[in-house]
């Protein structure tokens, strides 16, 4: 045991020793040490921490020291040896604090020698937040590193940033303010920024249509709402961003925040979201600050002042402000009883989120409103319902999360469907294919009310 610990003490504390290698000793040394890592990764249980190769650690340190750019396996290897041989087995709080320090200059040296792919893309990003994560799991004392760490790999990274890096990085931040190194505000700053990369994410694998990414990155959005929460609720976000406001009401790059984050949070009905929102369309009048009075005027139910200001916010260069725009704007056809021009709206609202459910329910709603203009009796009065069916149940095919809702649309709507006697004396009969004439045009299927 005091072998192991003399060993294991001279791993951390010898990193500065002089570089004198040949390549043949450097081969060697990789041979050795990767032999004895492979078994020992492949043990049971894995990285026996009782069962430590002395080879394996003095070897690999040979490598890592004399020939650092022979294999970019040394500082993948490195990594698992590092956590899984020194820090791990480690109870004395000094020693493992030096471990740490041996963890972080691997990661350092690998980004340093090793920059790139084989490809020669960058994975300077990935590298930092590989270590931020690690830092947060073993060594959770050192939130400062970590937060650093992972900051960077979002940097380096921007809109391609690992969805793993985009849940730690904004876990790293509430540690970094609940230790008092940042102020609370920016939870709810990085929050905004966060959900912008997760949505664009989200948005690029919907239409590649690649699920297991798709996956990762609602998963990721998920937790980011969940983490948020405490954080996040109207009263405390109106306390943080009211002081701001009131200090620099003309700040443009501030008046754009305060209205992203208040409309993403659903606090949209304050009295200071709305003066945010008219101060940001004198300063700086442009789509996306139209977006937020007309969004705040459609919660007021003041559809004719909110109209304007959403039609001018449907040429924001951000997509899904566009598409709600859109949509907000149909449901006031709906309630106009322009249903034509609804439609219209939705559909120019799909065109620009595929995934989302919810202008299929516009505009079978649209449809079920309109019913009666669109015949007469026990029949005609009714088909248009059949098409309002459909579009409910084309809403949650494509979003499950507005599964519930459309259920209880087409519970709600399918009531009112002709009964088998109507159908039958009308000359139709159940399962055959029938047009919605009137301003829907819509083919459907005959059915009966259960």
């Amino acid at each position: 045991m005091k072998f192991r610990q003399i060993v294991l003490l001279g791993l951390a504390l010898c990193f500065s020793a002089p570089v004198f290698a040949q390549d043949e000793q450097c081969n060697t040394d990789f041979s050795l040490y990767r032999e004895a890592f492979k078994q020992w990764e492949n043990s049971t249980p894995k990285y026996d921490r009782n069962n430590i190769s002395p080879v394996m650690l003095s070897s690999w340190r040979n490598v890592f020291l004399n020939c650092p750019t022979l294999r970019q396996t040394t500082f993948v290897d490195g990594v698992k040896i590092v956590i899984n041989a020194l820090i791990l087995p480690t109870k004395d709080k000094e020693l493992r604090n030096k471990y740490v320090d041996t963890l972080i200059m691997v990661y350092d040296k690998r980004a340093e020698y090793f920059p790139t792919t084989d490809n020669g893309a960058s994975q300077l990003g990935n590298i930092s937040g590989r270590k931020g994560i690690d830092l947060m799991s073993i060594a959770p004392d050192r939130y400062e590193d970590a937060y650093n760490a992972l900051k960077k790999a979002i940097e380096l990274d921007g809109e391609k940033s690992n969805p793993a890096f985009i849940n730690a990085y904004f876990g790293s931040v509430i540690n970094m303010v609940k230790n008092d190194k940042l102020t609370e505000d920016v939870i709810l700053d990085e929050y905004g920024r966060l959900m912008d990369l997760v949505d664009a994410n989200i948005k690029v694998y919907t239409d590649m249509g690649n699920e297991k990414q798709l996956n990762n990155y609602k998963a990721t959005k998920a937790d980011l709402d969940a983490a948020v929460q405490p954080f996040a609720n109207c009263e405390d976000l109106i306390r943080i961003y009211q002081a701001k406001f009131d200090a620099a009401p003309n700040d443009v790059d501030l008046l754009n925040k305060i209205a992203a984050i208040l409309e993403k949070k659903g606090c949209d009905d304050s009295q200071l979201y709305l003066d945010v929102a008219i101060n940001l369309h004198k300063m700086d009048p442009s789509p996306a600050s139209a977006y937020f009075i007309g969004k705040r005027y459609l919660t007021d139910k003041e559809y004719a002042k909110a109209k304007p200001y959403l039609l001018e916010a449907t040429k924001s260069e951000n997509v899904d402000w566009a598409a709600n725009s859109y949509k907000y704007l149909a449901q006031i056809m709906l309630i106009d009883k322009n249903y034509s021009q609804g439609r219209e709206y939705a559909k120019k609202a799909i065109a620009l989120n595929k995934a989302d459910g919810e202008p299929y329910i516009i505009i079978g709603n649209l449809y079920a409103a309109s019913a009666k203009e669109c015949g007469s009796g026990d029949f005609y009065s009714k088909v248009a319902f059949w098409a309002a069916v459909d579009q409910f149940n084309k809403a949650k095919s494509i979003d499950p999360s507005i599964k519930s809702k459309a259920d209880e649309l087409i519970t709600l709507y399918s009531h009112y469907f002709p009964n088998v006697e109507t159908i039958f004396f009308n000359g139709f009969e159940e399962g055959q294919q029938y047009t919605v004439e009137c301003w829907i045009n819509e083919t459907t299927t005959v059915r009966a009310v259960k």
